[in-house]
C-alpha cells in the first residue's frame, strides 16, 4: 500500500514537472538537471552535486523523508525562479554557474547578477561565509541564503524559512527580516514576512541586506535602512559631541593636574629646602650638645679637682696648726725649764 502511494506521489511530481517543462533527471538532455539533495555542502563540485544518480532516479536517497525534502527544495528553487521573472528579473535560472561556482538559483536584472542558495538544514557559518565571498568575487552583486532558522541567519545574508513545504507555496520568513516600525533602529520583525513580498522588493531594489551592528545584520527595506542610518548618524553625532566635551573636560583636567603638579613640585622643593635647613640646624644643635657635654665633663673634672684641693688645703691647715701648737708647746716647755 505504501509502495503504491509513493509511486503515485512520484508520478504526480513528475507530471507537475512535465507541465512546467522541467526534467526530473531521467531524461539525459531535457535541460538543466535539478537532482540535488538539500544537504549538499557548500563548495561541492557540480558533477557530484547537480547531476542525476547512475540509476536515473534523480534522488540521492530513496527514503520518504529525503525524497520529500528534495522535492520541497526543488519546488522552492523553481518557484523562486518563476517569482523573480514575474517581478521583473531579466533572467532567472535554476542550477546555474557563476564563473566556476554552482548556485541553486541565478538571476539578473540589468547588468547586476544575484545568487540564491537554498538549504533546508543548518548552515556552517564559516563555509557559507567563504562561499558568499567567492560569489561576490565572481561578480554577484548580492547573495541570499534560504535556510532553516538558526543563529547563523543573523551573521549571513540569509533568511530563515519557517516551513519548506507550505500549502500553496505561501513561504514565510521566520527570522532574518528587520524593520524600524517599533523602534528608532532596525530590529527583527515581530511577525513573519511573506517570501514573495521579499522577492518583489528585492528585485525592485526596495529591500537590501546590511549590518545592524558590528557582527550581525539582516534584510530590510531601503526606507527602514535610511531611518536606521539616520538614527545611527544622530547617535554618532551625539556621541561625537559628547566625545568633544569629554576631550575638553579632559584637557581642562590635564591643565589642572599640570598646575597641581607644578604646585606640588614647588612645595616639594620647599620641603626639601626646609629639610636641608632642618638638617643643618639639627647638626648645629648636635654640635652644641656635644660642646655642652664636653663643658659639662670639664666642669665636673674641675669641680672634682677643686674639691680635692680643698681637702688638701684643709689637711695642710690642720698639719700647720698642729705644728704651730707643737712649736708653742716646745717654746713654753723651754721657758718653763729655764
Amino acid at each position: 500500500m505504501r509502495t503504491k502511494q509513493r509511486a503515485d506521489n512520484a508520478c504526480g511530481r513528475r507530471a507537475m514537472l512535465a507541465e512546467l517543462g522541467i526534467s526530473d533527471g531521467r531524461a539525459s538532455g531535457a535541460g538543466v538537471s535539478v537532482a540535488r539533495t538539500s544537504e549538499v555542502r557548500v563548495g561541492e563540485s557540480a558533477e557530484g552535486a547537480r547531476g542525476p544518480l547512475p540509476d536515473g532516479s534523480g534522488y540521492a536517497c530513496r527514503c520518504p523523508e529525503c525524497v520529500d525534502a528534495q522535492w520541497n527544495t526543488r519546488r522552492l528553487k523553481y518557484w523562486l525562479a518563476a517569482r523573480l521573472l514575474a517581478y521583473g528579473a531579466d533572467e532567472a535560472e535554476v542550477d546555474r554557474r557563476v564563473g566556476d561556482i554552482p548556485v541553486d538559483v541565478y538571476w539578473r536584472v540589468g547588468d547586476r547578477e544575484y545568487a540564491i542558495e537554498v538549504r533546508s538544514g543548518a548552515l556552517d557559518r564559516g563555509l557559507a561565509q567563504r562561499h558568499t565571498d567567492r560569489l561576490r568575487e565572481a561578480g554577484c552583486a548580492g547573495v541570499l541564503w534560504l535556510c532553516a532558522p538558526g543563529y547563523w541567519v543573523a551573521h549571513l545574508p540569509a533568511l530563515g524559512i519557517a516551513d519548506f513545504a507550505p500549502p500553496a507555496c505561501d513561504y514565510l520568513i521566520d527570522i532574518g527580516m528587520l524593520d524600524a516600525a517599533h523602534s528608532a533602529v532596525a530590529l527583527p520583525r515581530r511577525e513573519p514576512y511573506e517570501l514573495r513580498n521579499f522577492l518583489e522588493g528585492w528585485v525592485a531594489g526596495d529591500i537590501a541586506w546590511g549590518y545592524r551592528d558590528t557582527t550581525t545584520g539582516g534584510w530590510a527595506s531601503v526606507t527602514d535602512w535610511e531611518h536606521h542610518t539616520r538614527t545611527q548618524a544622530g547617535v554618532i553625532a551625539r556621541q561625537r559631541q559628547e566625545l568633544v566635551n569629554q576631550r575638553t573636560t579632559l584637557a581642562v583636567s590635564r591643565k589642572t593636574v599640570r598646575d597641581k603638579q607644578k604646585q606640588i613640585m614647588k612645595l616639594t622643593a620647599r620641603l626639601e629646602r626646609s629639610a636641608e635647613s632642618t638638617q643643618e640646624h639639627a647638626d648645629a644643635l648636635a654640635a652644641a650638645q656635644r660642646k655642652l657635654a664636653d663643658h659639662h665633663r670639664l666642669d665636673t673634672s674641675l669641680r672634682v679637682t677643686i674639691g680635692n684641693l680643698h681637702q688638701t688645703i684643709n689637711h695642710w691647715q690642720l698639719i700647720t696648726c698642729c705644728a704651730m701648737m707643737l712649736i708653742v708647746t716646745l717654746i713654753a716647755a723651754a721657758m718653763v725649764l729655764r
